[in-house]
């Protein structure tokens, strides 16, 4: 897991047709993907590599904590952290940033014998991260180790980054599902999209501030709050100085402590009961909050079936009051 969003210069991106790669000189080799099916190969920077070797026994999951471009930025230069491959969200998408057969540090215990790859995203957001197109095109990637390395495709080789020895971090989750990805890496049959992760919910409001790196949905649900109560906010999912004005502009409106941070007490505030047949603002945080959970709702402040049969499969999954509403007690659990 990398906790970055990434701002720097990443070095150029390369990307060579398969279909030549087998005639390059060896320099020219060196910047290709090995794997076929990788899209880019980005250098990472030199602190972050070990020694050869001639065996990898094991493969080590993550999460970037970030998006795939800062992730790629971040291990680029000189921050002593890199994994050999990236796989973007969207599209899975997947640049190479170490050879195989060189050590890493991407994963505590586990680098001298493992390939570590991060997969775009964050662990609080798993069901708007954790596409089927990313879990498909990881998979094909880890069918390529196993095949090339002589990795045994089971769970005793195929770990979290949680699970290497000495583990400081807790990626990829209780949201990234195991048993639809090793089905795919297995070859075996799985439904188009993965179950979604509604369980991963908590009770609590979450905190949102400047001075930590709040994930996208989460940022939009308390932009789209801000902009029910009168803000002109644009929902881009960035919570920086323009959110946190908006929020003590609210926070001193309504008599709360003034410190521009979206706290338990401020959200218990923020939040406002919608329903089947409500729209605005609101609405749209409703659907915002659930896609962190796998609703794959269109964000259209439309609070219709589709939203009211998504927030009954969230209640049920988290042992709510099953009514369709989105009141206080599944405020808490969505935000």
């Amino acid at each position: 897991m990398l906790a970055v969003t990434g701002s720097t210069a990443a070095a150029a991106v390369v990307g060579v047709p398969a279909l030549v790669r087998g005639g390059l000189p060896e320099a020219a080799a060196a910047s290709v993907p090995e794997y076929p099916g990788a899209d880019d190969w980005v250098a990472a920077g030199s602190n972050a590599l070990g020694d050869t070797r001639s065996s990898v026994s094991a493969v080590v999951i993550h999460t970037t904590q970030g998006s795939y471009r800062g992730a790629i930025n971040h291990m680029a230069g000189e921050n002593g952290v890199a994994a050999h491959y990236v796989v973007r969200s969207s599209d899975g998408h997947i640049t190479q940033m170490v050879r195989e057969n060189r050590i890493s540090w991407h994963g505590n215990g586990a680098n001298d014998y493992s390939v570590g790859i991060e997969h775009e995203g964050w662990v609080s957001e798993p069901g708007q991260f954790y596409t089927a197109e990313m879990y498909r095109e990881s998979a094909k990637l880890v069918q390529h180790l196993c095949s090339r390395w002589g990795i045994p495709k089971d769970r005793d080789h195929i770990i979290a980054h949680s699970e290497a020895p000495g583990a400081t971090h807790t990626d990829p989750g209780p949201g990234w599902d195991w048993d639809y990805f090793m089905k795919l890496v297995r070859g075996q049959w799985v439904p188009s999209q993965p179950p979604a992760p509604w369980t991963v919910a908590d009770s609590g409001f979450t905190t949102v501030s400047t001075n930590r790196t709040t994930p996208p949905q989460t940022a939009k649900t308390v932009q789209h709050l801000l902009n029910e109560h009168g803000a002109n906010l644009e929902v881009d999912g960035v919570f920086g100085s323009v959110s946190a004005a908006a929020v003590k502009d609210f926070q001193q409106a309504e008599g709360l402590v003034v410190d521009g941070v979206a706290g338990p007490k401020t959200f218990a505030v923020l939040v406002v009961t919608r329903k089947s047949g409500h729209g605005g603002d609101a609405a749209q945080a409703v659907q915002t909050g659930l896609n962190k959970y796998g609703a794959r709702l269109v964000e259209d402040g439309d609070f219709g079936p589709a939203t009211a049969e998504a927030v009954k499969e969230f209640q049920t999954a988290n042992g709510l009051v099953v009514d369709g509403v989105v009141g206080p007690q599944t405020w808490e659990w969505i935000a």
